[in-house]
């Protein structure tokens, strides 16, 4: 209802003190500057300034207006600003690693899409996946990361990108399958299948087992398909994201079981070094990741 132009005729009115002397600023015909004023009255439903002052004097509602566009309007400028820093910084490529295996489902479409509007930018995600990206990208040697972990946020934002299911998957002959959900104590016995990752930071201890008693085994494997593999021939099981387990679900080889009777869900956060958080490339592939997952 209210665009920025309103605020700027509002903030020139301010300073110029006449309507005559703000048409004169902003370019425009006192006709065209009164219909406009005029329109935003009737959008608001009330009067902003008084007519025949001189210099204006605004009303308490224009006086609102004119704190609202004195703390917008300096931001937006900057805003403006920074784009065009950020414009004048070519970029050539895009660092990428991802402290989660089971991204690449996804992700590979996603830089296929971001390609196709920026062709001479190459998205290098040769490092591929980490458990521990963010060292490398406070030292310049990345520019984005894939991870569901908050830290360092004194220079990084982390943009959040969705939100999803971790499912237990078990063969479908498991005695675990024909459960509505699993506990942590079911658990207790198991041998747990999962990529390489430290112990402390995988999702299934951190925010299901914690505290409760393991006495399984922990399995890593560096494939999906081998996950899957050992789970469907009841060799263990496995907490994966939903997406990843869908298509293999649908196939009649594993069961699929929620952790918990409301399930655990997990954020996919887009970490940057924030200075770079209004770079259009940037945020264009922010963008790109959230259309394609969603």
């Amino acid at each position: 209802m209210i665009d920025v132009k309103h605020l700027k005729t509002i903030a020139t009115l301010k300073e110029t003190g006449s309507l005559v002397n703000t048409a004169r600023e902003l370019f425009l015909t006192q006709s065209a500057l009164s219909h406009q004023i005029k329109d935003l009255e009737n959008k608001l439903d009330c009067q902003l300034f008084e007519r025949k002052t001189h210099p204006v004097r605004f009303t308490p509602q224009g006086m609102l207006l004119l704190e609202l566009a004195n703390d917008v309007l300096p931001k937006v400028e900057a805003t403006k600003c920074r784009l065009k820093e950020s414009l004048n910084q070519p970029i050539s490529q895009l660092r990428l690693s991802v402290e989660c295996h089971a991204c690449f489902h996804w992700l590979l479409p996603t830089i296929k899409e971001f390609n196709n509007f920026w062709p001479d930018i190459k998205v290098d995600y040769e490092r591929g996946f980490s458990y521990d990206a963010i060292p490398e990208l406070l030292n310049d040697e990345l520019d984005l990361v894939l991870t569901s972990d908050i830290r360092e946020t004194e220079r990084l934002e982390f943009a959040h990108l969705f939100d999803f299911k971790l499912k237990l998957i078990v063969s479908p002959d498991h005695p675990l399958a024909k459960k509505a959900y699993v506990t942590a104590l079911d658990l207790k016995d198991e041998t747990i299948i999962s990529y390489p990752i430290p112990r402390e930071r995988q999702d299934i201890f951190k925010h299901f087992i914690q505290n409760a008693r393991f006495d399984g085994t922990l399995k890593t494997v560096d494939q999906g398909l081998l996950i899957f593999q050992l789970v469907s021939a009841g060799m263990g099981v496995a907490a994966l994201p939903d997406w990843l387990v869908t298509p293999y679900e649908s196939q009649g080889l594993i069961k699929s079981i929620p952790l918990g009777a409301l399930g655990l869900s997990r954020p996919m956060y887009l970490a940057m070094k924030k200075t770079m958080s209004d770079n259009p490339v940037y945020r264009h592939f922010l963008n790109t990741c959230k259309q394609k997952k969603g």
